[in-house]
């Protein structure tokens, strides 16, 4: 039976810790190694995740001065590849996020059962404290990673997804910036060459109730890296025009001209002078301009979608209404 990480990064979560470190711990696959990354937590984490290592022989603590979300990571996969096989396998979750009891068995299972070196199941959003459902009878998708990368089902977030741990040899996720997942997911996806869909609901996205998002909207007219999210997709462009796949190009245009869209989504309800001048200016819209020219001719986009980019294009307001109206997703 190979073993499966969960790596943990830890930073001022103490009121979500247990949940999500017990959460882990109630597996249902047994060979599990849980490995909480301590990242120079100011409050009582460092002392709770010291109190878990020392219950529980399967618990592996990383005290680490602060480096952000991207560094912690980092700390763990380094961990992760001096102790595993290959073979073993490796997944990510938030600290005050938590996993449902069959979280690891079935996301293996996927993988073996189909040849996959990645699985990916869905998740629930929320403020709970337990699972409301889980859909046992959910759609089960395989697709070589190519075709995942052209496809709506994979999604950006790098939680949610079970890794065997070689995907990881040569990938590690860049420090100091926003949006790190976008640099780093389509690249483990491509080095696992096959992955595995499920709708089961297997992981919780636990959301606070101080608005952080709002505030992270609010705040980006003086965040200096906000450009971030360009950065990544100038990063994806090129790894795949290198790897020779022009339809993933023209699909990460595709996802340029969402992201854009989202972010109007979020100022638009902001008041005028808290908005990112970006979208008052005009910079944003040029660069969706530039980039709808040529995502727009690609096969196989729904309906809906060619419809909301049209009317962006067009007028934005139609567009952030049109996105609303008919779902817009990334």
């Amino acid at each position: 039976m190979n073993k499966i990480f969960f790596v943990v990064p830890v930073y001022k979560v103490e009121k979500y810790l247990g949940r999500c470190t017990e959460s882990i711990l109630a597996q249902t696959y047994e060979n599990i190694e849980i490995v909480l990354v301590d990242d120079g937590s100011p409050d009582n984490c460092p002392k709770l995740c010291d109190e878990y290592a020392d219950k529980y022989p399967n618990i592996k603590v990383i005290h680490k001065e602060n480096g952000g979300l991207s560094d912690a990571r980092n700390a763990g996969i380094m961990y992760v590849r001096k102790v595993a096989d290959d073979e073993d396998y490796i997944t990510f979750v938030d600290s005050d996020d938590y996993i449902h009891s069959d979280y690891a068995r079935r996301m293996i299972s996927l993988c073996e059962e189909n040849g996959c070196n990645l699985s990916q199941c869905s998740y629930e959003k929320g403020s709970s404290d337990i699972f409301e459902k889980t859909n046992v009878n959910a759609n089960v998708e395989c697709k070589t990673a190519e075709e995942a990368l052209l496809g709506y089902r994979i999604k950006s977030q790098v939680c949610a997804k079970v890794f065997k741990v070689k995907v990881f040899q040569d990938i590690l996720f860049p420090v100091g910036v926003i949006n790190e997942d976008e640099f780093t997911t389509y690249r483990a996806v491509y080095s696992a060459g096959k992955m595995a869909f499920t709708d089961e609901n297997l992981y919780y996205y636990f959301q606070h109730g101080t608005g952080i998002m709002a505030e992270i909207a609010k705040n980006l007219k003086n965040n200096t890296r906000r450009y971030d999210f360009l950065k990544a997709y100038d990063e994806r462009i090129k790894f795949f025009e290198e790897k020779k796949l022009p339809l993933q190009v023209m699909k990460t245009k595709e996802k340029i001209c969402t992201d854009i869209i989202l972010r109007y989504c979020e100022q638009m309800w902001l008041k005028k002078e808290d908005r990112d001048t970006d979208c008052e200016d005009g910079t944003y819209m040029k660069l969706y301009r530039h980039n709808f020219k040529e995502m727009i001719k690609r096969k196989g986009m729904p309906l809906k979608r060619r419809l909301m980019f049209n009317f962006f294009y067009v007028m934005p307001v139609s567009g952030v209404i049109a996105g609303k109206i008919l779902g817009m997703r990334k």
